[in-house]
């Protein structure tokens, strides 16, 4: 997979080492049953949501009611069995509402049911007694078919979509078909697999969209294969990694699911952990140049989830880096003296992001039942008084604190149960970028594969104004309106030319009919300047598209 690099998996093991010291000792046991630890796909299957598979958005109304206690949400993906013990203990303090004040939260009934039926199987295994109960997973499960989506559209240019795992519509006819095939072998092998046929008035082509096998040991999870990654609270923007490129080629080790230091855990909150490194396209200044991020995400109360995450580019091309450093250059900002050294070349990226769950504000006459604040802050090469370090305090300010003109932000509100409706919800975010975000001196093409930035779509010194309404008309009927304004700039370092500019809005529709099957609808419109970087090339962008989706389940 990972063409001329392939002994990347020698550095798992020395991952694999550090984990089972740290992590093990603080992890559950075995499980009774196979828990399903496919990730729950971060593309839209089925509509009623954008970017991501609907149960997302169900898991958020879940938890900012406060129905699953403190639950960590912005490192995606979820594997199944992970959301599936989050609707559990939702399931369990409903139970256990002696007091009746729970009764008050009638609207997040249809929320409940939906996911209890995602989930049903899982939640068998957990234990959990729901209505028409399924069976418990066996040792042994095999889906070759779960579910699989044809699509079609017309766009009258070409045109790339946020978010959507490096998806672009050329000019014309569009189609494709898709479909997503998982196994689980006990409680410690996962496969998926998610093959893709594309199709437009140029070629057909197919490709492996997305596919990974993981192995799980107590609450340590090794992933290899293709995957896309989302990390921090924002919906339409992320400034470190998102689902708007193509998934990466990676070897991913953390905790499968959240877990508690001991002594201090009930304070502090369950904790997350991740580190992957991936390898990125031959087609660049530096070919195969390699990829590494780390995430710790911690939840000390219900209302408050904070993350803190870092990823370094690094070497690629001619003359490359000993495979010993690479343990270096992974944890150690400091890494590199890239002017005697070439091969020691860098690029770092920091953010920290935060989450405010705030729930029955309706009694204080808000014009929401629950809201989100949200916000990323971000800051290239990581360096704010570069140096030799002589000390503790030096080595902070020279590898963790900004420099002003490098420092990007994300900022988001949420309104759940808009005016009192539980069937309207709303959301309004602003992402801004710096000149010197995702752009780099040596890695010329900057912070993006094969086409599309790896992190937020608006690259260096960017604006985007989003924002979304949805309105659930009935269980199975969603309709969606979005606005967005977005100043989009070049990640390529020195590029002259001119920014692109969008403002535009679309209207989308979500139907589920006949139990297995649903249909997602859309039409976009963009005023468009400097398409594509290209001074003058101006006009309006149109894009239909139809999905239409069938579950086997």
């Amino acid at each position: 997979m990972f063409g001329p690099g392939q002994n990347l998996l020698r550095v798992a093991r020395w991952w694999l080492a550090a984990a089972l010291v740290t992590v093990a000792p603080l992890a559950p046991g075995f499980a009774a049953v196979a828990d399903d630890r496919t990730n729950l796909p971060l593309k839209n299957w089925g509509g009623f949501s954008l970017y991501r598979d609907a149960v997302y958005d169900d898991l958020e109304r879940l938890v900012t009611a406060g129905l699953a206690d403190r639950t960590l949400l912005n490192t995606k993906p979820l594997s199944r069995v992970e959301a599936a013990r989050i609707v559990a203990r939702a399931i369990e303090r409903i139970r256990r509402d002696e007091s009746g004040g729970l009764n008050t939260r009638r609207d997040l009934e249809p929320v409940l049911d939906r996911l209890m039926e995602e989930f049903k199987v899982e939640l068998a295994g957990l234990g959990v007694r729901v209505p028409d109960g399924a069976t418990p997973p066996g040792v042994f499960s095999f889906t070759p078919v779960d579910r699989a989506q044809v699509y079609a559209g017309y766009a009258n240019h070409l045109l790339s979509l946020v978010n959507e795992q490096g998806k672009s519509f050329r000019r014309g006819a569009n189609g494709g078909l898709t479909f997503e095939s998982r196994m689980q072998i006990g409680d410690f092998v996962t496969f998926y697999v998610q093959p893709e046929l594309l199709a437009n008035e140029d070629y057909t082509s197919a490709r492996l969209a997305t596919g990974y096998l993981k192995l799980t040991l107590w609450n340590i999870e090794l992933l290899v294969g293709r995957d896309s990654l989302a990390w921090g609270p924002g919906y339409h923007n992320a400034l470190l990694f998102s689902n708007n490129a193509q998934p990466l080629d990676q070897i991913r080790l953390g905790s499968a699911e959240p877990f508690l230091l001991p002594w201090i855990g009930q304070w502090v909150g369950p904790m997350k952990a991740l580190i992957f490194l991936a390898q990125l396209e031959e087609r660049r200044d530096h070919p195969h140049a390699k990829l590494a991020g780390m995430r710790l995400t911690v939840s000390p109360a219900t209302f408050l989830e904070l993350g803190i995450s870092r990823a370094v580019m690094f070497d690629g091309g001619s003359p490359h880096l000993s495979l010993s450093k690479y343990p270096s250059v992974i944890v150690n900002p400091s890494f590199g003296n890239d002017a005697a050294h070439p091969e020691e070349r860098t690029n770092n990226l920091f953010s920290v992001d935060g989450e405010l769950r705030f729930r029955n504000l309706d009694r204080y006459f808000f014009p929401s039942r629950d809201l989100r604040l949200y916000g990323e802050f971000s800051w290239d090469d990581t360096c704010g008084e570069c140096g030799p370090s002589t000390g503790v305090g030096h080595f902070l300010a020279s590898n963790f604190l900004p420099k002003g003109i490098t420092v990007g932000g994300v900022g988001g509100v949420h309104f759940l149960g808009l005016f009192g409706q539980d069937w309207l919800d709303a959301r309004i975010e602003y992402a801004r970028t710096s000149p010197q975000s995702f752009n780099h001196t040596e890695f010329v093409s900057g912070y993006w594969t094969r086409g599309h930035v790896i992190s937020d779509f608006i690259g260096a010194d960017g604006r985007d104004l989003f924002a979304r309404v949805t309105a659930r008309l009935t269980p199975n009927l969603m309709l969606g309106f979005l606005a967005d304004r977005a100043v989009i700039g070049s990640t390529v370092n020195g590029f002259s030319g001119p920014q692109e500019k969008r403002l535009g809005g679309g209207i989308d529709v979500s139907w589920r009919f006949w139990d297995r099957y649903s249909l997602f609808a859309q039409y976009l419109v963009s005023d468009v300047k400097n398409r594509h970087f290209m001074s003058g090339d101006d006009g309006l962008d149109h894009l239909v598209r139809l999905e239409l989706t069938r579950s086997f389940r």
